[in-house]
């Protein structure tokens, strides 16, 4: 009897998820390098916001590329005093998200979505709870000096780990982006667009709820492009983010430390980054909804009123999810009697 060898044989268990977690550490130090840099500088809890960017600047180089990775990072850093300074009136913070969801439902035309959609996810914070500066912990969103600070804790923060991850990544095949058909995209512009706007909107008119912008990005984070095949996932995306959302308000409640919600947000990020490539997708959903909480957590005191929104922000967050999940669920069955919903086959040959 003869064992396996080369491609054939079959890395066991407790190997794969050792090499996995092997690399989300590694991820994560990069993305907390730039932070613990201009911590160093600054002395501002706001630039733990740089790891936060980091995520952008690394989904961006693995689901885009180096050129789109770089162009996103820099984007990144231009948007952000404008998403600050926009959120001080809510007619133009909600208009700045519909442009921001607009352009990602445009370029999910040519799949390249999923590379800059962490940008108006991450953008919804600074637009309605932007992190405080200086020894009042005030947030003054037209000071010049502020939004150049936040500014470039955003670039640096999303574009070095974006530089990295091209270099440790050049060896790597990675998939080229798979383009969806007009078909597709359209219901998905619509749902992300709408649905945004009006919770920003809303959240914006209500400046007590200062962690409304997780309504916004669990939208974002929901919502899919087609519906073949995504049926099942769509309900994983739903019931992770709601047990993550659980995990939150337990979190908040326990923990009124800024220090430890950032190492907290640290640890879950290594466990969602191991859990990416599970076959069970709610697990990944379920680590990396509290994952972004407490980093974003990280560079505000407001820990307790967060913990005191926990009730209305999850059965917020819930309903929308729903309703999001609805109208990509619904929309599915109706083109798929119609016969125009978009196939597998369909989307690889646009």
């Amino acid at each position: 009897m003869t064992t396996p060898v080369g491609p054939v044989a079959q890395r066991p268990l407790y190997a794969k998820l050792a090499r996995r977690l092997a690399i989300a550490v590694g991820v994560l130090f990069v993305c907390v390098v730039p932070a613990a840099v201009l911590y160093a500088i600054t002395r501002e809890a706001a630039s733990t916001w740089a790891t936060v960017a980091g995520i952008i600047g690394v989904a961006a180089v693995i689901s885009g590329g180096r050129e789109v990775a770089i162009f996103t990072s820099i984007i990144t850093g231009i948007i952000t005093p404008v998403a600050i300074v926009a959120g001080s009136v809510p007619i133009a913070g909600a208009a700045v998200m519909a442009l921001m969801c607009l352009t990602v439902g445009y370029l999910a035309r040519f799949g390249l979505h999923r590379a800059t959609l962490l940008v108006p996810v991450f953008m919804a914070w600074l637009v309605i709870a932007p992190p405080f500066w200086g020894p009042q912990h005030l947030v003054v969103r037209t000071d010049g000096t502020y939004l150049a600070w936040i500014s470039l804790i955003f670039l640096v923060g999303s574009l070095v780990p974006a530089l990295v991850m091209v270099v440790v990544l050049r060896k790597v095949h990675l998939p080229e982006p798979l383009p969806h058909p007009r078909r597709a995209t359209v219901p998905y512009t619509v749902t992300i667009t709408v649905l945004t706007t009006a919770a920003t909107f809303w959240v914006l008119q209500h400046p007590e709820q200062i962690a409304g912008a997780w309504v916004v990005a669990t939208i974002l984070v929901l919502a899919q492009v087609g519906d073949v095949g995504t049926v099942r996932r769509t309900i994983q995306r739903v019931i992770g983010t709601l047990i993550g959302m659980l995990i939150v308000a337990v979190i908040v409640v326990e923990v009124n430390s800024l220090l430890v919600l950032y190492v907290i947000g640290l640890l879950l990020g290594i466990a969602a980054l191991t859990a990416k490539f599970s076959p069970r997708y709610w697990i990944y959903m379920a680590l990396i909804t509290p994952t972004a909480v407490c980093l974003g957590a990280a560079s505000s005191s407001q820990v307790r009123m967060l913990g005191d929104q926990r009730l209305i922000d999850t059965l917020a967050g819930a309903g929308l999810v729903l309703i999001a999940a609805g109208l990509t669920i619904g929309y599915a069955h109706v083109a798929k009697r119609l016969g125009i919903a978009p196939t597998d086959t369909s989307e690889a040959n646009a």
